[in-house]
């Protein structure tokens, strides 16, 4: 399995329980690097993923992405629903949705600071 931080695919996230974001829907990959491989070299099946909606209700915790190369509908990237799943929940045989930019990683990355609380450095 190769994935990378900033790809887009199809996850299944179950069945919607008490509120709780689920269905098949696109989940952006949002782990490093050496835990894309420990799922290749190791046991540790789990995914870092956050869900995206095509809803669009944006907030502090949220960014707007337009539809663009296989995703078909503008979206929203719920940083606040981040999710860990085991990796057999990716449809990777749909294949890749879309990839981001450095840029709009970073974007996410500083949505994400604010909403743990941390202070961004530099």
């Amino acid at each position: 399995m190769h994935i990378k931080k900033g790809e887009i695919y199809l996850a299944n996230l179950g069945d919607v329980r008490h509120e709780d974001i689920g269905k098949i829907r696109p989940v952006l990959i949002f782990q490093n690097g050496f835990l894309n491989r420990m799922l290749n070299e190791s046991s540790f099946q789990d995914v870092i993923v956050i869900p995206l909606s095509s809803k669009i209700v944006q907030n502090d915790f949220s960014f707007f992405l337009a539809k663009r190369e296989n995703l078909t509908k503008d979206s929203i990237i719920l940083c606040n629903t981040i999710k860990m799943i085991h990796a057999k929940r990716l449809q990777l045989e749909k294949g890749l949705l879309a990839t981001l930019k450095k840029t709009e990683i970073t974007e996410i990355e500083h949505i994400l600071y604010n909403l743990f609380g941390c202070e961004v450095k530099g």
